[in-house]
């Protein structure tokens, strides 16, 4: 009876922790919106360049052209068209995978900055940050919210780079990454000759990802997290399942599959607006993303 109530009273008190850590227990199916926190960092605002939520600017040169959406899929990208995509990661999801898989200290490790709101959050937790990205738009961006945020408390280190190749971070340092991978060509991130979906079949795309994860898992140590999140992809009326094509990839680059989240509440606005007319063409309307944990063995 002595070990039950011992049992029970720890039990209560691991509920306590969590609920003060991230303010609900979390469970597979994650439900997380937008809110203050992700309002606090500098924004990538499309053509004008980037701003905050005091309207601080900073100009960077784009090509015009026409954004469309991919309805069916639930992404929002540009195709081939000459502009950059502009789906953002919400600092929330970033702020609560650091809280679950790492500490204040750890190194953050991105083979994909994109728009560097995964570099501002790792600061803001003390995190020590190593990233790479192949676009220059979004590099000159990322470098500019650099000299806003780095007052030399923690590491940040950024590479203008093809992530195939991360020659400039030391092997065996990370601790955790967490981001966000290429669209193939459903977002346009660039015409430099190393975006692994610019004018690149599906399966070409899926090499190109494979050597990334190749590359980088020396980067890590033994028993480090790395966790990607993806959505699937519709594109010409056919089905794309880029989460099942990631697991595989991952795997065969030497990562283990440890877990799998499936996130809610942060995608889907056209397939809930336009829900009945995706269900009219047997098109489950996508609401969710996932979230793929892998570890260094």
């Amino acid at each position: 009876m002595s070990d039950l109530r011992a049992g029970l009273k720890q039990s209560a008190a691991n509920r306590a922790a969590m609920l003060s850590k991230f303010g609900f227990i979390p469970m597979s199916i994650l439900k997380l919106s937008r809110g203050t926190f992700h309002k606090r960092l500098f924004h990538y605002s499309g053509d004008v360049g980037i701003s905050n939520v005091r309207n601080n600017r900073i100009k960077v040169d784009r090509v015009k052209g026409k954004r469309r959406e991919d309805a069916a899929s639930g992404r929002v990208g540009v195709g081939n068209q000459g502009v950059a995509g502009l789906s953002i990661m919400p600092a929330e999801l970033v702020e609560f995978f650091i809280k679950y898989y790492s500490r204040p200290g750890d190194i953050y490790l991105d083979p994909f900055m994109g728009q560097g709101v995964q570099m501002q959050v790792s600061k803001a937790m003390g995190l020590h940050y190593y990233g790479y990205d192949l676009s220059t738009e979004f590099f000159t961006y990322i470098a500019s919210v650099k000299e806003k945020i780095d007052d030399g408390t923690t590491t940040i280190r950024i590479t203008h780079g093809d992530s195939r190749t991360p020659d400039e971070i030391p092997d065996g340092i990370g601790d955790f990454s967490f981001h966000s991978p290429p669209y193939w060509d459903v977002e346009f991130y660039g015409e430099e000759g190393g975006q692994l979906g610019y004018q690149a079949s599906y399966p070409e795309f899926l090499a190109g990802m494979e050597q990334v994860a190749r590359a980088w898992l020396p980067k890590f140590k033994p028993g480090a997290w790395h966790i990607v999140n993806v959505n699937d992809i519709r594109k010409a009326g056919k089905f794309y399942s880029y989460h099942a094509d990631t697991i595989n990839l991952f795997t065969r680059a030497g990562w283990e599959l440890h877990d799998t989240w499936i996130i809610e509440g942060l995608v889907g606005g056209l397939p809930k607006a336009f829900g009945v007319d995706f269900n009219l063409k047997r098109i489950a309307p996508k609401v969710h993303e996932y979230a793929l944990v892998f570890r260094k063995p």
